[in-house]
């Protein structure tokens, strides 16, 4: 084992804390912590919210469902995904998800390598920060900007 790169356990919810609109996003490991290799978000969707239909090719990622049910669009296939479903997105695919409830869903999320996904959540939210509310006009100008900085492409 490479001697900078020390074992660690991290308890649940323990990491850095996004809110990106109504969902809560916690990165839990990120890419200083395992050589660049991945990225472990998780998060917390309300009925009604997730991620519009988009691609990257720089990485590739896992969803786990944890809670909920969501619907997933995996290129042009429609998933109906509940507890326990786990489904893989090679990079430059086209995805989507949202929390279908009635409960509040939770899902870990797994990008590899690590440090795009999280530096993104990053710079949304700090965007949104500084532009005091995610739904001033030309916030989804930026938001699109700030993906496009990071090889994403929302499709819709």
């Amino acid at each position: 084992m490479n001697p900078a790169v020390q074992a660690r356990h991290f308890p649940p919810r323990e990491g850095t804390v996004y809110q990106i609109g109504r969902m809560t996003m916690t990165f839990t490991t990120t890419a200083e912590h395992n050589q660049g290799g991945y990225t472990l978000c998780e998060a917390i969707e309300p009925p009604q919210s997730g991620a519009g239909l988009h691609r990257h090719p720089t990485y590739d990622e896992t969803f786990i469902i944890c809670e909920g049910h969501y619907d997933f669009q995996l290129d042009d296939k429609m998933l109906k995904l509940g507890t326990g479903d786990t489904v893989f997105v090679p990079r430059g695919t086209p995805h989507s998800f949202i929390c279908i409830g009635p409960e509040v869903g939770r899902q870990f999320i797994i990008s590899s390598p690590g440090g795009i996904f999280d530096a993104f959540i990053a710079e949304v939210a700090t965007s949104m920060v500084d532009s005091g509310s995610p739904s001033k006009p030309g916030a989804a100008t930026d938001f699109r900007a700030i993906a496009a900085k990071y090889g994403m492409q929302f499709l819709s």
